[in-house]
């Protein structure tokens, strides 16, 4: 009876202590929220985003002007979509408008990987959080 209950006793501590290191080994929740760096095959713009919940809203500053963006981050899986009014570009059917519709997921590095697609075209994209020195200006500039 000692030895069954010593048993018992045993596999319950194995358990607890198992589910204790499977919780301590579950990453913690992250924010979007925040200054990126948003790259997308040879473009480099900033990118402002703003979590509330899975909710995720802001900016994407364009060649072809401001984006905002509205969409959704859950399980490490994020997309958004905006329109600009073209910043001054002409289409064929004679608008200005560009529409973005974006999909992608957080990576291991906490930066964030996915597919673009739009009215001027499709494209693979990448962001990274922006690193801001103390004291100084962002290193970040918009280029081509």
């Amino acid at each position: 009876m000692r030895l069954a209950l010593a048993l018992v006793l045993a596999i319950i501590a194995t358990v607890h202590n198992a589910g204790a290191s499977a919780q301590k080994a579950t990453p913690e929740v992250r924010t979007l929220s925040g200054e990126w760096t948003f790259s997308a095959e040879g473009y480099v713009m900033p990118l402002s985003l703003r979590q509330d919940g899975t909710r995720v809203t802001g900016t994407l500053e364009g060649f072809h002007g401001s984006f905002p963006l509205q969409g959704e981050f859950r399980k490490g899986l994020i997309h958004f979509a905006g329109s600009s009014d073209g910043g001054g570009i002409r289409h064929s059917d004679d608008s200005n408008d560009i529409d973005l519709f974006a999909i992608g997921t957080l990576q291991p590095d906490g930066s964030l990987q996915g597919t673009l697609v739009s009215t001027v075209g499709n494209l693979t994209w990448h962001a990274e959080r922006k690193t801001v020195h103390p004291g100084g200006p962002s290193s970040e500039h918009l280029r081509h």
